[in-house]
């Protein structure tokens, strides 16, 4: 008798199968008549009605293989076919029923339907293997920690973005988490962020920032914030603020003059990321105009090692083109990379200006002159301002040559009536002569008094004085001859 489940002969009037167990000649009930039937049938073969509607499966076979043979025979009933996982979840060891004769028939048509069933079954279960073997090895990859994807999966669209100005996304960014820490209850404004972006789980998305209060009755200050992302969150880093004592803040680009994309900015120095921004930083009080002194900061935070370093250019406002600049110069020795990076930055500041050497000079020689013109500026320095305006003058007017002399000009009178020796006066001009041979004058129409040395300095050198025919000419008697002065002209020569 061959085995329907195996395929073993076994031999004549066996119960069970002696390979594997299969009980041998099984009859059920059909489910709508109630006749015993072989319990391989189809359809019933005595009211003709379906028994299985899955010719690929045998479940009777299936629950009998899968569990242990019992020791004794009992009758089973029939009953509906379940599925494979409700047989797993639901299995019951089976009893097995006395055996039932076939006819040759029969034998026949089961050995054909056996092995198509075990292989279609086989078949399916091979290809559910294989896909649960696929998604696990898939599932595996996301899970485990042991891949090296080509790269990084941004845990959202802001993590792979390049630094932005201080009006971009890193500005707002900046602000709300400042605002979230309650850390913006001192007064002060954000001046400028920018952001360095991650690299993967090592190097996480970073934001360097900065606030400030500007104060004219106090002191001002500015703060670094450092910002660090850590998964959805950001997690905020003060650095010591810095005070500036007696001066203003202003972060503004337009007082600057520069680029918004220059200044803030993220940069690595020295191979260390830093954020670069500058400030325009004016005495209080001053007004910023023409004279008055000014300076601009450029700063430079290390976030990897938190150092702060700062070039101030400090110096006068000056006009050029129609608009005001600084002067400046460094107010530190530049001698380290972030200091050389500053001075070169400070180029990009236009509010900052560098003369070139003709400027340089041109500016020393004025500044000479208006301090030797103040010096000579008081009525007790006008012999000397007489001598220094007109030095060479004198010496040609000794040799005979008529010249054009300079007379010192006074809006109050530099002289006293009690050391005058002589006076003469005409429609236009009082002329007098003093008693160490200097004379004075004053100008009817220009309201102006005036002063004119003899040739030896007035020192002892008694002058008289008198007009000419057209009252214009002053004629002088001093110790180097006489001298006639048109006072129109301020033309001078000796005279016989």
């Amino acid at each position: 008798m061959k085995c329907p489940k195996c395929g073993n002969q076994a031999p004549e009037g066996s119960a069970f199968c002696n390979q594997c167990g299969t009980p041998l000649n099984l009859e059920i009930s059909c489910p709508a008549c109630g006749e015993s039937i072989p319990a391989n049938s189809v359809f019933c073969p005595k009211c003709g009605k379906m028994v299985r509607n899955d010719m690929a499966e045998e479940p009777v076979q299936d629950i009998s293989a899968a569990a242990p043979v019992a020791a004794e025979a009992a009758p089973v009933s029939a009953a509906p076919a379940a599925s494979h996982s409700q047989q797993h979840r639901e299995w019951k060891e089976p009893v097995p029923v006395p055996p039932v004769d076939h006819d040759d028939e029969d034998d026949d048509e089961d050995d054909d339907d056996e092995p198509r069933s075990n292989f279609n079954r086989n078949l399916l279960i091979g290809v559910l293997a294989a896909v649960l073997l696929i998604g696990g090895l898939m599932l595996m990859r996301q899970c485990g920690d042991g891949g090296n994807p080509v790269e990084p999966v941004p845990t959202d669209s802001t993590s792979v973005q390049a630094a932005t100005p201080a009006t971009g996304e890193a500005i707002t960014i900046f602000t709300d988490e400042l605002n979230r820490n309650n850390l913006m209850g001192d007064g002060a404004s954000a001046g400028a962020a920018v952001r360095f972006p991650g690299n993967g789980a090592d190097v996480p998305d970073r934001i360097a920032g900065v606030t400030y209060l500007s104060n004219s009755t106090s002191r001002s200050f500015f703060k670094v914030y450092t910002l660090t992302r850590s998964g959805s969150i950001w997690n905020v880093e003060p650095a010591p603020p810095k005070y500036l004592n007696g001066r203003t803040i202003s972060m503004d680009n337009n007082s600057l003059i520069a680029d918004i994309n220059q200044v803030p900015r993220a940069v690595k120095v020295n191979g260390n990321d830093c954020i670069y921004f500058a400030y325009l930083n004016p005495p209080v009080g001053s007004s910023g105009g023409e004279g008055s002194n000014s300076r601009v900061s450029l700063c430079l935070y290390d976030i990897n090692n938190k150092k702060f370093t700062t070039l101030d250019y400090d110096g006068p406002v000056k006009t050029k083109d129609g608009r005001q600049y600084i002067y400046g110069k460094p107010l530190q020795t530049v001698n380290s990379p972030e200091l050389r990076f500053l001075q070169q930055e400070a180029a990009s500041i236009k509010k900052i200006y560098f003369p070139t050497e003709e400027e340089l000079k041109a500016e020393q020689e004025a500044k000479e002159k208006a301090e030797e013109e103040k010096a000579l500026s008081g009525p007790e320095n006008a012999g000397a301002k007489w001598t220094h305006d007109n030095g060479e003058s004198l010496t040609s007017l000794k040799g005979g040559e008529e010249v054009r002399m300079k007379a010192a000009s006074y809006d109050k009178p530099i002289f006293n009536l009690k050391d005058m020796s002589k006076k003469i006066e005409s429609d236009a001009y009082i002329v007098f002569a003093d008693n160490k041979g200097a004379v004075y004058g004053f100008n009817k129409n220009s309201r102006k008094y005036f002063v004119i040395y003899t040739p030896s300095g007035g020192q002892g050198s008694p002058a008289d004085i008198g007009f000419g025919d057209d009252n214009r000419i002053l004629r002088m008697r001093t110790a180097d001859g006489h001298i006639s002065y048109d006072l129109v002209s301020d033309k001078a020569k000796m005279i016989d």
